[in-house]
């Protein structure tokens, strides 16, 4: 029998994975299976203010399966929040143990916990009993020591948690170097929920070398090279290296952008926020671009919509899709 098809969740991206950019890359690409929506920041209120919860909102959504993320370290306020969003008909939302950035790590929220398993277990354990959703975790190996996360797995295993996933970086590391695939096995080996993969999977080929490596993983999480290639699901769930060939690719990234581009102009009120937006946008999505560098340092300079829109009209004309 052949294996089964891997299931390709979106990375929840700060300010890039909005509802905006996940309804229109649905739109335009195929293969992904699950999409994770950036985080929500538990508050220490009765009443949840509504705009919180916009991005998540069922209406907001684009059909497939999506899971929450809150980042918080208070397990009341993460029971609100997780109640709130039951209402909204989740079953499911996840706990971010891994956002690697100073500020959230420094109070002790996101990668902050790693370090801190007997608060981790403290939290988990009024949360996993008194929330009205499951619950699955998303970590890295561990603030400057990726000891921290073999420390924490014990932890971890005394809860029912549907899922964990592991980006095997430290949170020191941010995004730079390579990711640590052996000590990503040997959390593996130790965990005992459902592992999903998350880190440095850039292309089909890179895919693969995980894959190999580690057969009965079935869940990988796609981020910064989703982004930079819009492509990769359909790459790896159609078993191609590449598909630089098909003439289509410049036609479908100017398609998206253009979807996105007047998503975030019905929404935003002036040049300069959707300026921001979509500056950010091609920061990944030039990478594959035979002129990407050229064009991104013009895009960079734009001021107004108007200039900004010629910009990405004349580089894509004149550009190929490349490796």
């Amino acid at each position: 029998m052949p294996a089964p098809a891997p299931t390709l969740i979106l990375a929840p991206m700060r300010g890039i994975t909005t509802m905006f950019y996940r309804q229109a890359f649905v739109r335009h690409f195929q293969g992904l299976d699950v999409e994770m929506a950036p985080f929500i920041s538990t508050v220490g209120a009765d009443q949840i203010n509504p705009k919180l919860l916009k991005d998540v909102l069922p209406e907001n959504n684009t059909g497939l399966p999506l899971i929450p993320q809150v980042i918080g370290n208070n397990a009341d306020d993460f029971v609100r929040m997780n109640s709130a969003l039951a209402d909204l008909g989740y079953d499911e939302v996840n706990w971010n143990m891994g956002c690697p950035h100073k500020p959230i790590r420094k109070k002790r929220r996101g990668s902050g916990l790693l370090p801190y398993p007997d608060t981790v277990d403290a939290i988990l354990d009024q949360v996993c009993a008194r929330s009205p959703v499951k619950i699955s975790v998303k970590v890295r190996l561990g603030v400057a020591d990726k000891s921290e996360l073999m420390a924490l797995i014990p932890v971890l295993n005394r809860y029912p948690l549907t899922e964990v996933i592991v980006h095997p970086r430290t949170a020191e590391q941010m995004y730079d170097g390579t990711v640590d695939l052996d000590a990503f096995e040997e959390a593996f080996n130790a965990l005992e929920p459902t592992v999903c993969y998350n880190g440095d999977i850039n292309d089909r080929a890179l895919f693969q070398n995980v894959e190999t490596r580690f057969p009965t993983v079935q869940r990988f999480m796609l981020g910064r090279g989703l982004l930079a290639n819009p492509f990769l699901c359909e790459e790896i769930k159609r078993g191609i290296s590449h598909l630089a060939r098909c003439e289509k690719h410049i036609e479908r990234v100017a398609a998206f952008h253009d979807d996105l581009v007047a998503e975030y102009e019905a929404v935003l009120h002036g040049d300069h926020p959707v300026l921001g937006k979509m500056k950010e946008f091609w920061t990944y999505q030039t990478t594959h671009l035979s002129n990407g560098r050229k064009m991104f340092k013009k895009l960079k300079k734009s001021q107004r919509l108007s200039t900004y829109k010629d910009i990405v009209a004349e580089f894509l004309a004149d550009a190929e899709w490349t490796p």
